[in-house]
C-alpha cells in the first residue's frame, strides 16, 4: 500500500499494457516537474499496469472498481489511461473527472492520431491539476459541472463537455461527436495501437518467404533445363543412347 507523505501529492498512471504503459512511462518522467512548477506544490507520479477495462462492463461501474483501487492504495489522485474507446450517453468518451474521489479516466484513441503523446501529456496534466486543485481537495462545496480543463478542450477540438447523470461519479466530461469525432476517434485507435511496429517482424516474414520461395524456384529451374539438355543430348546411333 502507497500512500503519500507529507506535502507530496501521489499520482498514479493506472494504464492499460502495451501502448497507455509506455505513454504513461514516458509521462511519469516529465509530469512532476511540470505539475510542480505550474501548481507550486510537489507531486510524485507512479505507473501501475494492468488490464483494469472489460469490454463488456458500463462506464460506471468501471469507474466504481477504480475508485475502490485507489482507496486500496491510498493514492491521491489515479489517472487511468486506456486505449479502448469508451461511450457515454452514445458518444465517444475523452475524459471523466470526479473532484470528490480524485479520479480521471482517459480514453486514449479520442485524442486523434496527430500528436498523440502532446495531448496525451496535456490530458493527464490538465486533469490532475483540475483534480489536485486546493477547491477540489478541500471541498467543502463540489466543484460546478461546468468547470472546464482550460486548454484541455479548446485545443482538442471537436472536444466539448459532456451530460452526466446525477447517479454518475463523474462532475465533469468531455466527449466528441459527429463525423469529425469520430475521425479523430478512429485515428486514435490506429496510432494507439501503433500497426506500423509489425512491420520489422513482417518484413523478416516476408524476406523468408521470398527466399524460400526463390530457392523453391531456382530449383525447379534447375531441374527443367537438366531435363531439357539431357532429351537434347540424347541421340539414338545404332539403337543406343548416347
Amino acid at each position: 500500500m502507497r500512500e503519500s507523505s507529507q506535502g507530496v501529492t501521489v499520482v498514479a498512471l493506472l494504464a492499460d499494457p502495451d501502448a497507455p504503459t509506455e505513454i504513461a512511462q514516458h509521462m511519469a518522467r516529465v509530469l512532476p516537474a511540470r505539475l510542480a512548477r505550474k501548481s507550486g506544490r510537489r507531486f510524485d507520479v507512479e505507473v501501475v499496469s494492468e488490464p483494469f477495462t472489460a469490454g463488456t462492463e458500463d462506464l460506471s461501474t468501471l469507474t466504481r472498481r477504480i475508485v475502490d483501487r485507489k482507496r486500496a492504495e491510498s493514492w491521491d489522485i489515479v489517472v487511468a489511461l486506456t486505449d479502448l474507446p469508451l461511450h457515454s450517453h452514445g458518444r465517444k468518451l475523452v475524459v471523466d473527472l470526479s473532484h470528490e474521489h480524485g479520479l480521471a479516466l482517459l480514453s486514449l484513441p479520442s485524442l486523434g492520431g496527430l500528436r498523440f503523446e502532446r495531448r496525451a501529456l496535456r490530458a493527464v496534466e490538465e486533469a490532475v491539476l483540475s483534480l489536485g486543485s486546493p477547491r477540489a481537495a478541500g471541498a467543502e462545496e463540489s466543484p460546478p459541472r461546468h468547470q472546464s480543463l482550460g486548454r484541455f478542450a479548446s485545443r482538442l477540438a471537436p472536444i466539448h463537455p459532456g451530460p452526466i447523470d446525477e447517479e454518475e461519479t463523474a462532475d465533469l466530461r468531455y466527449i466528441v461527436s459527429g463525423p469529425r469525432g469520430y475521425l479523430r476517434v478512429l485515428g486514435g485507435m490506429v496510432r494507439a495501437n501503433r500497426p506500423w511496429r509489425l512491420v520489422p517482424g513482417l518484413s523478416k516474414a516476408l524476406a523468408a518467404a521470398l527466399a524460400t520461395g526463390a530457392v523453391a524456384t531456382v530449383n525447379s529451374t534447375l531441374w527443367r533445363l537438366s531435363e531439357a539438355l539431357r532429351s537434347r543430348c540424347s541421340i539414338d546411333v545404332g539403337g543406343r543412347e548416347f
